[in-house]
């Protein structure tokens, strides 16, 4: 079998959207930061349109407290652990597989 076979192509499509999620976050993160929350360009418009959803998710477990960029940069941190569990799942397979 060749190496770039994708042999875990279950693990590696979802962890391919995990990273655009992740740059899209740190895009709005960055955008948000440098030009505040209230930006009305379409950029920022679609930018927050694809990442609201997962914000949201986040949002509701998080404190009202908490600002709005902090809720995105938590996010992020969620979405990070969500790839370290699938590269830790993906390890585990292998060493099962090569165990026998």
């Amino acid at each position: 079998m060749s190496p770039t076979t994708p042999v875990n192509w279950y693990l590696e499509v979802p962890s391919l959207a995990l990273a655009a999620l992740t740059y899209l976050l740190i895009a709005r993160l960055v955008l948000d930061v440098a030009f505040g929350t209230g930006g009305r360009n379409l950029v920022f418009r679609a930018l927050r349109a694809v990442t609201s959803p997962f914000v949201g998710l986040v949002g509701a477990i998080t404190p009202r407290v908490v600002p709005a960029v902090l809720v995105t940069a938590s996010t992020l941190v969620w979405v990070l652990a969500a790839r370290i569990v699938l590269v830790q799942a993906g390890a585990a397979m292998a060493i099962r597989r090569m165990m026998g």
